[in-house]
This record gives structure tokens, sequence and C-alpha cells, in this order.
């Protein structure tokens, strides 16, 4: 607009500028002084706001809360999570399934992808969700023996290590021992004991009652 203004007033400064000229010049300069605002208002009505697109709360204060939330999310719905009234905005990397957010990469709940729960765990084996996959680690005090997660303190088949198969002689393992005792005797130093009597190894092995106690059902009682 400017421009178009500069040139007309050049056109008037000088005396050899024909009079049709200096008027097509005056008309240019008064189109672009009335076409300027609506090519500004016609570039704001094409910019959409994402967050307003996304927030469709009929509460007055739920909208404005949403709204927030959205600015809080850099304007990126994609990581709005809950209804109106509950909005939160997740950390990135996280995802947002069933109204909360997660982590796709290790929710045993969502892993991988919204809805996608791992399988109930075998014996002595636990569910985890890693880099979005599902698998199943031993738990604590259990090994892999042929591909099966073991408890190798009381697997006769695999006592103590896998492959060590507990003799007839001894078709208890305890602790990873092969246990010669027949119930409810357990072997403690090389000897079968009764832990349900046995003061000196009441309730387990090594567990000694008192000089005025005795052990009744493994338990070590006073008064006797």
């Amino acid at each position: 607009m400017t421009d178009h203004f500069d040139e007309f007033s050049k056109s008037l400064a000088e005396k050899s500028v024909p009079r049709r000229q200096s008027l097509r010049l005056l008309g240019a300069a008064l189109a672009g002084a009335i076409l300027s605002p609506l090519g500004v208002s016609s570039a704001w009505a094409g910019y959409r706001d994402p967050c307003r697109s996304f927030c469709r709360c009929s509460n007055k204060r739920q909208q404005q809360a949403c709204l927030a939330t959205c600015r809080a999310c850099n304007n990126d719905p994609r990581r709005m999570c809950g209804r109106c009234g509950s909005y939160v905005c997740c950390s990135a990397g996280a995802t947002c399934c069933g109204g909360y957010c997660t982590d796709l990469a290790s929710d045993v709940e969502n892993c991988g992808a919204c809805g996608h729960i791992c399988d109930e765990p075998g014996n002595f084996e636990q569910a985890a969700c890693f880099d979005g996959a599902c698998v199943y680690p031993c738990v604590d005090g259990a090994i892999e023996c042929n591909s099966i997660c073991t408890d190798v303190a009381n697997d006769v088949n695999n006592c103590g290590a896998c492959g060590n198969v507990c003799p007839d002689w001894a078709q208890r393992c305890t602790d990873g021992v092969c246990d010669p005792c027949l119930y409810p005797f357990i072997l403690c130093g090389g000897v079968c004991v009764d832990p349900t009597s046995d003061p000196n190894n009441c309730g387990g092995c090594g567990s000694q009652c008192g000089d005025m106690e005795a052990c009744l059902f493994g338990f070590c009682e006073s008064g006797w």
C-alpha cells in the first residue's frame, strides 16, 4: 500500500507525468488501502486452532481448563488424556490409553499398543513388557531348564541344578538338596528332624526355642 502512494506522490511532483497515469496510480493506492486488511483477515480465517478444535466442553470452566492443558501440551491435542474436567497432558513418549497416560514400551496391560495385555505368566515366571514386547523372565530363585522356568530348590527332577534328579531313596528336594526324610521330617545338617516338635529346629532348621519353651506344631511355646 505504501509503495502505491509513493508512486502517486512522485507522479504529482513530476509535471511530465500525464494526468491519466496519475489517476491510475491513485486508484492503485486506494485499492491497496482497502484490500490490505481483508488479506490479513483471510490469513487469520485460514488458521485452525488445534486446541479449540479438540476442546468441546459444554461447561465454560471445563472448556477453559481444557484449553489451558492443551496449551501446556504445546498445542498438541494428541498428548491430551482424560475428558472434560479432568484432562491432563501426557509427558513426551507417553500415550493415552483408557483415560490415563502410559508408556507402551513397558506397560504389561498396554504393551506395544493400547489394550494389548500380556498373557498370564507360567509357573515361576513373571510377565513384563520390554521395548513394547511381552517377555516372561523367571522369578528370583528360579532358572531356565530346557527353556522352562524351574524352582531348583524344590524340584526333584532339577534339584539344585538343571537335570539333577533325586534318587529313589531321597524323593524330596529341600533347598536344592535331595532329601531322604519322610514328611513331616526335614533334613537339617544331614539329620532328619521333625520341625513340628524339635525345639532345636522348631518350624525350620536352626530355629531354637528358649530354655523354658517347647516346640508345638512348629511354634515355640512357653509355660511348659
